[in-house]
């Protein structure tokens, strides 16, 4: 998700490029806005190494709610452009609509992954290699 929603900003600036216009970036997003989009890409960025970082229950959870939000957050953003007429549809939505159904599939994944028991490892499981760990248990 992090992928396309850095393709559709980078798009959106190599348009006012070729365009050279940037008054749309400057009426729409403003300073609030690049604030929303830092917020929006920390996210997306931390959230793979906190998911294979943090196994608790709880946090699986909080994976499921953050993903539905960016999901729901992202669908009425497009939606307020549709609504507005700002931005009508055409070819430009494929990456909306890819991150969209993106956001779908790992809403689910993220819940059948939350509803699942957290495997219990030891540190010498996941560090020593196998051999190792037979010598030391031995």
């Amino acid at each position: 998700m992090f992928m396309v929603f850095l393709a559709n900003l980078t798009l959106d600036v190599v348009r006012c490029i070729v365009v050279g216009d940037f008054t749309r970036w400057a009426k729409h997003l403003g300073l609030g806005g690049l604030d929303v989009i830092a917020v929006v890409m920390a996210i997306y960025a931390l959230m793979p190494l906190l998911v294979r970082t943090i196994s608790d229950q709880w946090f699986r959870f909080v994976t499921v709610g953050v993903t539905i939000f960016m999901t729901l957050f992202v669908l009425a953003h497009e939606a307020s452009h549709l609504v507005a007429g700002d931005k009508p549809f055409g070819i430009q939505h494929a990456l909306d609509i890819t991150h969209h159904v993106l956001g779908i599939s790992t809403a689910v994944a993220a819940s059948l992954w939350a509803r699942r028991r957290p495997q219990v490892q030891s540190h010498n499981e996941e560090v020593l290699p196998s051999i190792i760990q037979e010598k030391v248990t031995s």
